[in-house]
């Protein structure tokens, strides 16, 4: 582990070169609400880390994981209706004390990888992963400019494969090494390196069903809500001593181990920067290609996007990525790739769809709106949350309906509409159709009142018995 100290704590080491001072980071610990295996770290407190030496290694706890599920529609070619597929995403996520130490180490990291993206000129080009360069409106914004301003152009939209699960770990050593300017990975770089490619993890569902069984185990008279209040009211997912035993005991051992040579989880604090590091090479490649055939390169993670001459043909620039990712142990999701013209900045007939699409936003050559598919998302999202709450609601048996069903209904409402306060999705398409400076993106949201309520009374019908 690196040497750690409250940053209140006057002592100070001998180290003052100037590689300490840049190994040297502050940090306070991100609001992180979920339970681990260790207990939640004080967001008051700040803490020093120094990243020059490594007296003892940091011991990383297992990642818990689960899988977040996507629906997605796609457009079935011979029956020309929508067709919904699943698509699995894995989310691993580490212990407060693992996150605060990737934490500071991916803000150390950071600096050397912005460093070199402003010697490169790559910073208008990656767009991800980056602090203090706008989001996804911002950059989306961007693209649809520079088209209307060249009027005459192709696009080329692509998706890498797999991303995160197809990083090949000695390549991403390679970069990270090169990246330092070092011989070769010690210390820190190399004790995260290793245990963010070879990572462990339990699935969070095996520890609970495991946990309830120990607890029925203990005592066969407890019923599943006396265990679902004790393992809600812990600060942690399970004891030290529940951990030495069921997770990681000989009998009972619950962690997996990536033997694979190639993946890294998605959702720790460093996992984002690796993937941009990973790229490296493969972006300064892309620029230099780009800039030779007069077109701009955007890369938004896996999401590629390229502007480009009408002269160059989309098929040269689709093979030059499929080469350069081939490279770096990728591949394209050829299902994903779009293309289109422009002409005089409006878009062609000739192209696949009435509109192109980036980063959540689609563009016509001259309107542009949130993806229709995000918007019935919204839709989805607005029903489950009104349904959950009305289910919640039922089951309490201190409320009464004519107490508290107003309190109730103000709190959803500030989830789902421009009422409130809080941050939600109205107040997002608001703000998109303020940076776009486009007024249709608020009509697509000007009867959300009305989905509102039509949902409301469906379910307080439905799951309460009440007509309003």
């Amino acid at each position: 582990m690196p040497e750690l100290y409250s940053s209140n704590d006057k002592s100070d080491s001998h180290h003052t070169s100037e590689r300490k001072a840049h190994s040297e980071i502050t940090v306070r610990p991100n609001i992180r609400k979920y339970k681990h295996f260790d207990l939640p770290l004080t967001t008051k407190r700040e803490w020093v880390f120094d990243f020059s030496i490594e007296k003892n290694k940091h011991r990383f706890y297992p990642l818990i994981g689960f899988d977040i599920t996507h629906r997605r529609f796609d457009l079935d070619p011979k029956t020309n209706r929508k067709k919904q597929r699943q698509k699995l995403r894995p989310i691993r996520f580490a212990s407060h004390s693992d996150a605060l130490y990737l934490q500071a180490y991916a803000e150390y990291l950071h600096r050397y990888y912005e460093h070199f993206i402003k010697v490169n000129n790559l910073s208008e080009s990656i767009l991800a992963y980056r602090k203090c360069i706008g989001n996804n409106i911002h950059h989306a914004r961007d693209l649809f400019s520079e088209i209307s301003q060249k009027k005459d152009c192709s696009f080329l939209a692509i998706d890498i494969r797999s991303f995160f699960d197809k990083i090949d770990h000695k390549i991403l050593y390679s970069e990270i090494k090169n990246l330092l300017k070092i011989d070769r990975l010690e210390k820190h770089d190399y004790t995260v390196w290793r245990n963010i490619t070879k990572y462990s993890y339990v699935e969070k569902k095996d520890i609970i069903d495991k946990l309830k069984a120990e607890y029925k185990k203990l005592d066969p008279k407890i019923t599943q809500k006396q265990i679902k209040d004790r393992i809600t009211k812990n600060k942690r997912i399970c004891t030290k001593s529940e951990f030495i035993s069921l997770v990681r005991g000989r009998n009972n051992n619950m962690i997996k181990i990536n033997e694979n040579s190639h993946g890294i989880p998605q959702g720790t604090p460093i996992s984002g920067l690796y993937a941009n590091i990973y790229l490296k090479s493969f972006d300064l490649s892309m620029l230099e290609y780009c800039n030779k055939i007069g077109g701009s390169y955007r890369r938004y993670s896996d999401d590629i996007a390229l502007v480009f001459p009408v002269c160059v043909p989309k098929e040269d620039v689709s093979s030059k990525i499929e080469e350069l990712l081939e490279m770096v142990r990728l591949s394209i999701a050829k299902n994903k790739t779009e293309t289109a013209t422009f002409q005089e900045g409006r878009l062609q007939k000739d192209s696949p769809r009435p509109f192109i699409q980036y980063l959540g936003f689609t563009f016509d050559g001259d309107r542009i709106l949130i993806r229709a598919s995000t918007q019935h998302a919204y839709l989805r999202k607005m029903r489950r949350g009104i349904h959950a709450k009305m289910i919640a609601f039922k089951h309490n048996p201190k409320k009464t309906i004519s107490e508290k069903k107003e309190p109730f209904k103000r709190e959803v409402l500030s989830r789902y509409t421009h009422l409130g306060k809080r941050r939600n999705f109205l107040r997002y398409a608001h703000k998109a159709s303020k940076i776009m400076e486009s007024p249709d993106i608020k009509k697509q949201f000007k009867r959300h009142m009305t989905w509102f309520k039509r949902s409301w009374r469906k379910e307080i019908k439905k799951v309460l018995n009440i007509s309003t």
